[in-house]
């Protein structure tokens, strides 16, 4: 009996300690696997952006077959004009009645000139199927090129009017991008900088079998994947861990730890205090961005909702802010991409010196932020602060180098946080007032309520 109650207590002991460090080491890799998320999440958005800016170039040539009542005699110089400033563009086209008659670079696209865009489908299905009134831009990829590289292409059907005013169907204005080329500014071997592997993955229009359009060096294991929505069509960007979320030595530690009973009782709370804190830790990098420190997305939302919930409950206003960075791309092509994070951070800095604690900044991915400003009292005190963050991003940031610098353009919308303000209908005004205030000039602010929206978004 004189062991009896020491191996009792002892067995007690390692079967409570074993059950809390699994209970632990389950939320730590509930944590990881969130975080895991955001970063997929942060760069498929990132992914949908870069390309839907590529594929605006199919609005340009529709511009141009506009204004030239469906000609265009200067095709070749405009093209040539047009195809650099869209990185991993391979062609540029115009396809009157679906037909492809003008194309450039020419040299390297002969193959496809007089090609019929809808000779496998039935043409009258697939005109009848089209609104001129709402016209979209199909986008299809991967595949193999005719030409020979792997792209995708984006058309855009073009309507002209008749002699009595009536829309027609003209053709299609086309655009060939080059994959993984065209993927380049968002900047995915970031992905693994952080400690993820990861692995972009589209199905092959043509083949149906899926295709590895980029991915790290390192396989992906234990992944998380996000979808990528370009259109119609949607890819898939997988991430993983580089490293186990646990490793081997960890995982003998602990079991070493709680077969040493209550004669090593201190180590055990030292061990439990310390999976703690890393699960604390964990929880805040789930909410937090790893580049600026600022709230992600995730966080961003939740106080977004804690905005409307006060605002309502006390009867006061707040204000939502989308900042975008102008001429951030630019940095990035110039100087690289690690002093282009260096202008992010900078940003951040600056906008958080100018405004109050209690608000909230958030980076939702790429040069894109968030500003929350609770218990505002009107347009008058948004602009004071507005005024100091327009004039505090355009302040130059100096490297080795040489000097860079960057715009801002803010989208502001302010709510006294009504049943009809939900989140997602404040984003979206929020960004059709950024993008107004990118056509007006950028470096400048723009809010919702201005009239300047040209169309209502959202219908209550």
């Amino acid at each position: 009996m004189r062991w009896g109650l020491p191996a009792l207590a002892s067995g007690v002991f390692f079967a409570v300690a074993w059950g809390l460090l699994q209970r632990f080491d389950e939320d730590a890799r509930h944590i990881e696997r969130v975080r895991t998320g955001e970063v997929a999440m942060s760069f498929a958005v990132s992914v949908e952006k870069v390309l839907e800016r590529a594929l605006t170039a199919n609005r340009t040539l529709a511009v141009m077959v506009y204004q030239g009542h469906g000609e265009v005699p200067d095709f070749t110089a405009l093209a040539s004009f047009l195809l650099p400033l869209y990185k991993g563009a391979y062609a540029l086209s115009l396809a009157p009645q679906g037909i492809i008659r003008q194309i450039e670079p020419l040299d390297r696209n002969l193959l496809v000139r007089d090609h019929d865009l809808l000779e496998d489908l039935d043409r009258a299905e697939v005109l009848g199927a089209l609104d001129p009134a709402e016209t979209v831009i199909q986008f299809s990829g991967p595949f193999e090129l005719i030409q020979g590289p792997i792209g995708g292409i984006g058309m855009l059907p073009v309507f002209l009017p008749d002699a009595e005013g009536t829309p027609r169907f003209w053709g299609y204005t086309v655009v060939t991008l080059m994959l993984p080329e065209a993927l380049e500014d968002a900047n995915l071997p970031a992905i693994e900088a952080q400690g993820y592997a990861y692995a972009l993955v589209g199905d092959d229009a043509e083949t149906g079998e899926p295709r590895v359009l980029q991915r790290s060096q390192a396989a992906l294991a234990d992944e998380l994947c996000r979808d990528v929505q370009v259109g119609q069509t949607r890819w898939k960007l997988c991430v993983a861990p580089l490293k186990p979320w646990r490793s081997q030595a960890r995982h003998y530690f602990e079991i070493g730890l709680t077969l040493l009973g209550s004669g090593l009782m201190g180590w055990l709370v030292y061990a439990l205090l310390s999976l703690r804190q890393r699960r604390e830790e964990l929880l805040q990098q789930a909410l937090i961005d790893p580049l600026t420190g600022l709230a992600n997305r995730r966080l961003m939302l939740q106080r977004l909702t804690q905005a409307q919930e006060r605002a309502r409950r006390k009867g006061t206003r707040f204000a939502l802010a989308l900042l975008d960075l102008d001429g951030f791309k630019g940095v990035n092509d110039r100087f690289g991409h690690a002093h282009g994070d260096e202008v992010l951070i900078n940003t951040a800095q600056r906008v958080l010196a100018t405004i109050r604690v209690s608000d909230t900044l958030a980076r939702l991915g790429g040069d894109e932020f968030v500003l929350i400003m609770e218990d505002v009292s009107g347009r008058e005190e948004c602009q004071w602060v507005l005024d100091r963050i327009v004039s505090a991003v355009r302040e130059p940031h100096r490297f080795a180098t040489g000097t860079a610098q960057v715009q801002a353009s803010v989208g502001v919308v302010i709510s006294d946080g009504g049943a009809a303000s939900d989140s997602d209908r404040l984003l979206r005004l929020a960004d059709a007032a950024m993008y107004e205030a990118k056509a007006l000039g950028k470096n400048r602010y723009v809010f919702a309520e201005d009239g300047l929206l040209r169309e209502p978004l959202i219908t209550s």
